[in-house]
Protein backbone atom coordinates (compact mmCIF):
# COMPACT_ATOMS: atom_id res chain seq x y z
CA UNK A 1 0.00 0.00 0.00
CA UNK A 2 2.66 2.39 0.56
CA UNK A 3 4.66 1.91 -2.53
CA UNK A 4 1.25 2.69 -4.54
CA UNK A 5 0.59 5.90 -2.33
CA UNK A 6 4.38 6.75 -3.45
CA UNK A 7 3.60 6.38 -6.95
CA UNK A 8 0.71 7.99 -6.91
CA UNK A 9 2.18 10.79 -5.10
CA UNK A 10 4.86 10.97 -7.59
CA UNK A 11 2.06 10.56 -10.74
CA UNK A 12 0.45 13.41 -9.08
CA UNK A 13 3.94 15.86 -8.49
CA UNK A 14 4.47 15.03 -12.23
CA UNK A 15 1.31 15.64 -13.63
CA UNK A 16 1.20 18.82 -11.96
CA UNK A 17 4.53 19.90 -12.50
CA UNK A 18 3.81 19.46 -16.26
CA UNK A 19 0.70 21.62 -16.15
CA UNK A 20 2.83 24.46 -14.41
CA UNK A 21 5.67 23.60 -17.13
CA UNK A 22 3.51 24.00 -20.17
CA UNK A 23 1.80 26.66 -18.75
CA UNK A 24 4.64 29.04 -18.57
CA UNK A 25 6.57 27.90 -21.37
CA UNK A 26 4.16 27.96 -24.48
CA UNK A 27 2.43 31.04 -24.56
CA UNK A 28 5.33 33.84 -25.40
CA UNK A 29 4.67 37.27 -26.03
CA UNK A 30 6.50 40.67 -26.94
CA UNK A 31 5.64 44.11 -26.22
CA UNK A 32 3.70 45.68 -29.14
CA UNK A 33 5.80 47.86 -31.24
CA UNK A 34 4.73 49.99 -34.61
CA UNK A 35 4.77 47.12 -37.77
CA UNK A 36 4.36 47.11 -41.43
CA UNK A 37 1.54 44.44 -40.61
CA UNK A 38 -0.17 42.03 -38.66
CA UNK A 39 -0.75 38.53 -39.95
CA UNK A 40 -3.70 36.41 -38.62
CA UNK A 41 -2.85 32.50 -38.45
CA UNK A 42 -6.22 30.95 -38.45
CA UNK A 43 -7.08 27.60 -36.45
CA UNK A 44 -8.11 27.19 -32.96
CA UNK A 45 -10.13 29.65 -32.10
CA UNK A 46 -10.21 31.42 -35.26
CA UNK A 47 -12.84 34.10 -34.06
CA UNK A 48 -10.65 35.30 -31.30
CA UNK A 49 -7.51 34.74 -33.70
CA UNK A 50 -9.53 37.21 -35.81
CA UNK A 51 -10.78 39.77 -33.70
CA UNK A 52 -7.20 40.09 -31.82
CA UNK A 53 -5.60 40.84 -35.26
CA UNK A 54 -8.84 43.35 -35.83
CA UNK A 55 -8.02 44.98 -32.66
CA UNK A 56 -4.77 45.71 -32.97
CA UNK A 57 -5.41 47.12 -36.39
CA UNK A 58 -8.24 49.37 -35.31
CA UNK A 59 -5.33 50.67 -32.49
CA UNK A 60 -2.96 51.79 -35.59
CA UNK A 61 -0.55 49.34 -34.95
CA UNK A 62 -0.02 48.34 -38.48
CA UNK A 63 -1.40 49.69 -42.03
CA UNK A 64 -1.87 46.37 -43.24
CA UNK A 65 -3.95 42.84 -42.06
CA UNK A 66 -3.00 39.52 -43.68
CA UNK A 67 -5.38 36.55 -42.52
CA UNK A 68 -3.88 33.00 -43.40
CA UNK A 69 -5.63 29.65 -43.67
CA UNK A 70 -7.23 27.15 -45.76
CA UNK A 71 -10.82 26.12 -45.54
CA UNK A 72 -11.26 22.89 -43.50
CA UNK A 73 -14.08 22.21 -46.15
CA UNK A 74 -12.76 23.05 -49.78
CA UNK A 75 -16.72 23.12 -50.58
CA UNK A 76 -16.78 26.43 -48.23
CA UNK A 77 -14.99 29.71 -48.60
CA UNK A 78 -11.74 29.63 -46.64
CA UNK A 79 -10.79 30.74 -43.00
CA UNK A 80 -8.89 33.73 -45.08
CA UNK A 81 -11.80 34.73 -46.55
CA UNK A 82 -14.05 34.42 -43.50
CA UNK A 83 -11.67 36.11 -41.50
CA UNK A 84 -11.95 38.96 -43.96
CA UNK A 85 -15.35 39.54 -44.32
CA UNK A 86 -15.64 39.59 -40.63
CA UNK A 87 -12.75 42.39 -40.41
CA UNK A 88 -14.55 44.33 -43.28
CA UNK A 89 -17.89 44.00 -40.91
CA UNK A 90 -16.50 46.07 -38.44
CA UNK A 91 -15.12 48.46 -40.93
CA UNK A 92 -11.45 47.30 -41.86
CA UNK A 93 -10.76 48.77 -45.20
CA UNK A 94 -10.53 45.77 -47.89
CA UNK A 95 -7.84 47.41 -49.49
CA UNK A 96 -6.23 46.77 -46.20
CA UNK A 97 -6.51 43.39 -46.17
CA UNK A 98 -4.03 40.42 -47.72
CA UNK A 99 -5.36 36.84 -47.97
CA UNK A 100 -3.38 33.95 -48.10
CA UNK A 101 -6.17 31.19 -48.93
CA UNK A 102 -4.33 28.02 -49.14
CA UNK A 103 -2.16 27.29 -46.14
CA UNK A 104 -3.12 23.94 -43.90
CA UNK A 105 -0.58 23.86 -41.24
CA UNK A 106 1.60 26.63 -39.65
CA UNK A 107 4.69 25.99 -42.05
CA UNK A 108 2.54 26.65 -44.92
CA UNK A 109 1.13 29.77 -43.17
CA UNK A 110 4.71 31.13 -43.17
CA UNK A 111 6.07 30.06 -46.57
CA UNK A 112 2.86 31.18 -48.24
CA UNK A 113 2.97 34.78 -46.30
CA UNK A 114 6.51 35.35 -47.43
CA UNK A 115 5.47 36.05 -51.13
CA UNK A 116 2.92 38.71 -49.54
CA UNK A 117 4.68 39.75 -46.94
CA UNK A 118 8.27 39.28 -47.70
CA UNK A 119 9.76 43.00 -48.18
CA UNK A 120 8.11 43.83 -44.45
CA UNK A 121 10.87 44.87 -41.61
CA UNK A 122 8.66 44.25 -38.96
CA UNK A 123 5.26 41.80 -38.44
CA UNK A 124 3.20 41.60 -35.67
CA UNK A 125 2.20 37.41 -35.48
CA UNK A 126 -1.34 36.85 -33.91
CA UNK A 127 -1.91 33.09 -32.73
CA UNK A 128 -3.62 31.07 -30.02
CA UNK A 129 -1.73 31.68 -26.80
CA UNK A 130 -0.59 28.42 -26.79
CA UNK A 131 0.43 28.33 -30.43
CA UNK A 132 2.37 30.99 -30.34
CA UNK A 133 5.69 30.10 -30.09
CA UNK A 134 5.70 27.63 -32.67
CA UNK A 135 3.87 29.81 -35.34
CA UNK A 136 7.38 32.29 -33.82
CA UNK A 137 9.53 29.29 -34.58
CA UNK A 138 8.18 28.54 -38.05
CA UNK A 139 8.14 32.32 -39.11
CA UNK A 140 11.41 33.18 -38.13
CA UNK A 141 12.68 30.07 -39.94
CA UNK A 142 11.15 30.64 -43.27
CA UNK A 143 12.01 34.59 -43.31
CA UNK A 144 15.40 34.45 -42.30
CA UNK A 145 16.71 37.26 -40.19
CA UNK A 146 15.40 40.14 -42.61
CA UNK A 147 12.37 40.44 -40.83
CA UNK A 148 11.50 40.74 -37.00
CA UNK A 149 8.19 39.04 -35.44
CA UNK A 150 6.44 40.60 -32.61
CA UNK A 151 4.06 38.25 -30.63
CA UNK A 152 0.64 38.82 -29.84
CA UNK A 153 -1.22 35.74 -29.00
CA UNK A 154 -5.12 35.91 -28.78
CA UNK A 155 -6.71 34.47 -25.52
CA UNK A 156 -8.12 31.11 -26.97
CA UNK A 157 -11.74 29.99 -25.84
CA UNK A 158 -10.27 25.91 -25.46
CA UNK A 159 -6.50 26.79 -23.60
CA UNK A 160 -6.37 29.15 -20.81
CA UNK A 161 -2.85 29.19 -18.76
CA UNK A 162 -4.58 28.56 -15.84
CA UNK A 163 -7.64 26.45 -16.72
CA UNK A 164 -6.41 23.99 -19.71
CA UNK A 165 -5.97 21.20 -17.83
CA UNK A 166 -9.86 20.93 -16.45
CA UNK A 167 -10.54 20.13 -20.41
CA UNK A 168 -9.65 16.81 -22.04
CA UNK A 169 -9.39 19.12 -25.09
CA UNK A 170 -7.02 21.15 -22.52
CA UNK A 171 -4.90 18.03 -22.53
CA UNK A 172 -4.85 17.37 -26.21
CA UNK A 173 -3.19 20.40 -26.94
CA UNK A 174 -0.93 20.35 -24.26
CA UNK A 175 0.06 17.22 -25.02
CA UNK A 176 0.30 17.33 -29.14
CA UNK A 177 1.61 21.21 -29.36
CA UNK A 178 5.12 20.81 -27.62
CA UNK A 179 5.40 17.80 -29.55
CA UNK A 180 4.12 19.79 -32.48
CA UNK A 181 7.32 22.48 -31.73
CA UNK A 182 9.83 19.86 -31.08
CA UNK A 183 9.16 18.18 -34.83
CA UNK A 184 9.06 21.97 -36.02
CA UNK A 185 12.59 22.24 -34.59
CA UNK A 186 14.45 19.60 -35.62
CA UNK A 187 12.95 19.69 -39.04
Amino acid sequence: MKKFLAFLVVIIVLVGGYAVLISLYLPTSDTLQKADAIIVVSGGDTKGRTMHGIDLFEQNWAPKLIFSGAAADPNSASNAKVMMATAASRGVPTEDILLDEFSRDTKENASSTKSIAGSYKTIILVTSDYHQRRVSSEFKKEYGGSTRFINSPAKDKHWGRKTWFLTPYGWWISVTEPVKLLFSKVS
